[in-house]
């Protein structure tokens, strides 16, 4: 099912995590001119991406270098327009999945990655992006 326009901009998607085969497997999934993706080994490049770029999705390792998906939230749920975090993990189970819907984050992904579980799930976590992003425009000019 196709959820967004031929004419639509690129899906916006940062990928962070220590693994360089797990980014380039995700960017393989996730590839131009339907996705544009930026990439992060740490929390820092990450939080230094976010500041400069509009950034809809985020997809993270659930243990990252100098930090964890549940650090990376808090500081995304800072920010004006929060990108939506999805999880990937290897131990993708139910209590992590309720853990980081409970605590704000998107959705989980399981690693090896399913490419059209990968692509529904990215481009839903954006949908979800761009409608919150044009609520908030809409309530700020009330």
């Amino acid at each position: 099912m196709n959820y967004i326009q031929n004419d639509a901009p690129p899906i916006s998607v940062l990928l962070i995590g220590p693994s360089d085969s797990r980014r380039n497997s995700l960017r393989s999934i996730l590839a131009p001119p339907r996705w544009e993706v930026r990439e992060a080994a740490t929390c820092g490049e990450a939080a230094w991406i976010l500041d400069q770029s509009s950034i809809g999705v985020t997809i993270c390792d659930a243990e990252i270098d100098n930090c964890n998906w549940r650090a990376l939230l808090a500081d995304l749920q800072s920010r004006a327009a929060p990108p939506n975090l999805i999880v990937s993990s290897r131990l993708a189970d139910e209590r992590l999945w309720a853990e980081v819907l409970n605590l704000g984050g998107y959705d989980v992904l399981a690693q090896p990655f399913d490419r059209a579980e990968v692509q529904r799930v990215a481009r839903m976590a954006w949908l979800a992006w761009i409608r919150n992003r044009a609520a908030r425009a809409h309530a700020a000019n009330q």
